[in-house]
């Protein structure tokens, strides 16, 4: 579901409007800084650095020669070398605001999430109205899987900027805290922004899905696909609707054709299993199955299927893939409760009856029942 779009202007131009020019002692440092400047602006980095370089040289004290030299070598994508001058525009400047911004947004280019978190969290104390640091570090979050921390700062940007993609942002975040609701909320109000962009459609209807709204899920999917014919994920969500309205014939015509279409995306082979495995075709289920994973080999919810269809075939490998749903995503309830299912069935009392309360406590309502019938 992640389309995650982290706020940056181009580094030099966004620069251009941070940087406050100062009057410098040294003429000739302050004429290689414009210099590097125009350069920067022309696309000519590696001249750019030559005479960033030149003016720290000359003037080494000065926090805004370094940043502007982190900016040149971000273009060229030395981004551990911009990362050590935004370092020491920092340590010159301890409230430099937009050297900690920007060493967070190179630090999210690199993957390195919760550095950049950090360095996010610095900039908007420096500066509490910086919008900017809120919605890339929302976008930060939610790579690390903080979803309901990543709400909160799409909320706090969405006060001074309530534009399409922050919206849809955090419908995003809320879609993977199973907020469904407040998902479509979200995505109603990015479609108010920009009622033509089919990213809000797409996700609207995964969201549908999620609450069992499959006719109006299928609605957006195929809007979905007025603008963008061949969309397979939305193909995919399409079929899922069609599963949920029992019609069957008309998801295995989507998902071979979107198969057909993308053969190496694992969702609809998940898909098609599910719907082989509601119609009781385990064996044919389990090859489906086994070529999500093959795809897609941190597929969880297809571990778990695949587990529940092994059981349905009497394969006593299930619990494997339970367990591996379980390592996957440790927060996977429904997992726990399949594996407790497969534990009683070899005898383990104890051990199912400490999946199915981590079932329960995880949100899996049926595990109740079986508590009170089973764990006594």
């Amino acid at each position: 579901m992640k389309n995650l779009k982290t706020y940056r202007l181009p580094f030099v131009a966004a620069i251009f409007l941070l940087l406050p020019f100062a009057v410098f002692s040294q003429k000739d440092a302050e004429s290689f800084l414009k210099k590097g400047i125009a350069e920067s602006s022309a696309g000519k980095y590696q001249e750019a650095i030559s005479d960033f370089d030149k003016a720290i040289k000359i003037n080494g004290e000065d926090p805004t020669y370094y940043f502007m030299r982190a900016a040149a070598k971000n273009e060229i994508e030395d981004h551990k070398g911009a990362i050590a001058d935004y370092t020491l525009a920092i340590e010159m400047k301890a409230d430099y605001a937009e050297a900690f911004f920007y060493r967070a947004y190179t630090k999210d280019i690199i993957e390195d999430y919760q550095g950049a978190i950090k360095d996010y969290d610095r900039a908007i104390k420096i500066n509490p109205d910086y919008l900017q640091a809120y919605y890339n570090r929302a976008t930060a979050k939610d790579k690390t899987g903080d979803f309901s921390g990543a709400v909160e700062d799409y909320s706090h940007a969405i006060l001074s900027k309530p534009d399409y993609f922050t919206y849809l942002h955090r419908g995003n975040s809320q879609y993977e805290q199973k907020d469904y609701a407040g998902a479509i909320a979200d995505y109603n109000r990015a479609m108010d922004v920009n009622a033509n962009d089919a990213e809000a459609y797409l996700f609207r209807g995964y969201a549908k899905n999620g609450l069992k709204d499959y006719a109006g899920a299928k609605l957006d999917f195929e809007k979905v696909l007025d603008l963008r014919p061949d969309d397979s994920k939305a193909i995919n969500g399409k079929a899922l609707s069609e599963i949920g309205l029992n019609n069957f014939k008309a998801a295995f015509h989507d998902l071979n054709y979107v198969i057909d279409l993308k053969w190496d995306y694992a969702e609809p082979y998940f898909s098609r299993a599910f719907a082989r495995s509601e119609l009781e075709d385990y064996a044919l289920a389990l090859i489906d199955l086994n070529k999500a994973i093959e795809l897609k080999p941190d597929f969880y919810e297809a571990y778990n299927l695949r587990g529940e269809v092994k059981s349905k075939l009497n394969d006593k490998s299930e619990t494997a893939d339970f367990n591996k749903a379980i390592e996957l995503k440790p927060e996977f309830g429904t997992a726990y409760y399949n594996r407790g299912i497969s534990k009683t069935k070899t005898g383990d009392k104890e051990g199912a009856c400490v999946d199915f309360n981590k079932a329960l406590k995880l949100g899996v309502v049926k595990a109740e029942d079986i508590i009170k019938e089973y764990c006594k």
